[in-house]
């Protein structure tokens, strides 16, 4: 099969969605298929070709700014050039689906499918808009953050689902019911995310050590834990949550920490590569994951590829991938007493944290193979053919 992907970025250490893009094009590749994708061009950003995988890149030349999404016009720019980009690979190598990450790639995607008569997949790994104009009034409060996103966003969102594709890709229940409520009359398509296979690393647990990882925006709620860090520190003053990512909300989450006399308590590492995310995982008793509004919280199952329990925000879609109790515990997002109660558990219980972590292991090897995402996006698109 020949596939042509659209995906603004292109890495798996940049964001879930970007992660999802290349491990399509991975797995596709590996089995044989030929695959074609057009990115934007960014910088210090490398990509590895192979005989069935070719990666194009279109201008405006960017730079990854810790979460901060691209400028309306630079949103623009690459929908027209890699349209261009798009075409000229359908024409010469018989494309037969294009497949679109989502925003700005879906442009270019729905009319190369019009223009070409290419069946077209979309992408939509959240919903915003379904949060309420809270949440856009809130997101434009942040530093570095674009006004003129902020405002048109919610028309994306929108138009996203109207655009043309005979099917929409999305990565949870919770995000396929916020499709729906948009008013999607296509076929909305669940397939679960997954991480490459890896085994565990070995290095040695500190059991008050936690980790946060994910852009530091005001959604991922990274403030709770700051809140409960003080009250764990009452009775573990050496007790730390490794913050690692960066974002527009870090210094405002600095001052917090500050005013709370948690500096020695959490530490902000900033933007951590592959392999560093890998150990302080391994390191780290487990994962907290506060965020108040998710797609699908792909971090949770690098969590459980090093044995690691995840305490999580008892919302959709994370309540869909943590049993709690089970492979972690599901809390009120807002509550840093709940919060600071479960931390405090897991560092006075060794058998449960460990126990806990064997369970999310076995679960991320039933339900997030790279096998089964492999033969549910092959299904995905052989269905599309066939109609």
């Amino acid at each position: 099969m020949n596939v042509l992907l659209f995906s603004q970025f292109f890495s798996t250490t940049k964001g879930g969605g970007e992660y999802v893009f290349k491990t399509i094009a991975k797995v596709l590749s590996e089995n044989g298929h030929r695959v074609w994708v057009v990115t934007n061009d960014v910088k210090n950003e490398s990509y590895e070709e192979s005989e069935n995988l070719r990666i194009v890149r279109v201008k405006p030349h960017l730079e990854y700014a810790g979460g901060i999404p691209p400028s309306f016009f630079d949103n623009i720019k690459y929908s027209i050039n890699a349209l261009f980009a798009g075409y000229k690979i359908a024409k010469k190598e018989k494309i037969e689906i294009i497949h679109s990450n989502n925003f700005a790639p879906v442009l270019a995607g729905s009319f190369l499918s019009m223009l070409a008569g290419i069946p077209h997949i979309t992408t939509i790994h959240d919903v915003f808009s379904s949060y309420g104009k809270n949440f856009w009034t809130e997101w434009a409060k942040q530093p570095g953050t674009s006004q003129i996103n902020a405002r048109l966003v919610p028309f994306f969102e929108k138009l996203m689902i109207r655009l043309k594709a005979e099917c929409i890709h999305t990565v949870s229940e919770a995000t396929k019911n916020d499709i729906v409520q948009l008013g999607a009359k296509k076929p909305v398509q669940i397939i679960p995310n997954c991480i490459l296979h890896k085994n565990p690393i070995s290095v040695k647990t500190n059991s008050r050590q936690f980790v946060f990882i994910g852009r530091l925006v005001f959604y991922k709620n990274v403030q709770v834990l700051i809140r409960a860090a003080s009250i764990v520190s009452e009775e573990f003053p050496d007790f730390k949550i490794i913050v690692a990512g960066d974002g527009p909300y870090r210094n405002m989450l600095e001052k917090l920490a500050e005013e709370l006399d948690v500096n020695e308590n959490i530490e902000f590492r900033g933007y951590v590569t592959p392999k560093e995310k890998e150990v302080v995982i391994a390191e780290s008793n487990a994962m907290l994951f506060p965020s108040k509004i998710e797609g699908f919280g792909l971090v949770m199952l690098e969590a459980f590829q090093q044995k690691k329990a995840v305490i999580a925000s008892d919302i959709p879609p994370m309540s869909e991938i943590i049993q709690d109790g089970k492979n972690g515990f599901l809390l009120d997002a807002d509550n840093e007493k709940s919060w600071a109660e479960k931390i405090k558990i897991m560092i006075k219980d060794h058998d449960l944290s460990q126990s806990m972590g064997n369970t999310a292991y076995g679960i991320l090897d039933k339900k997030y193979s790279t096998r089964s995402f492999y033969e549910n996006i092959i299904k995905m698109y052989e269905g599309i053919l066939r109609n």
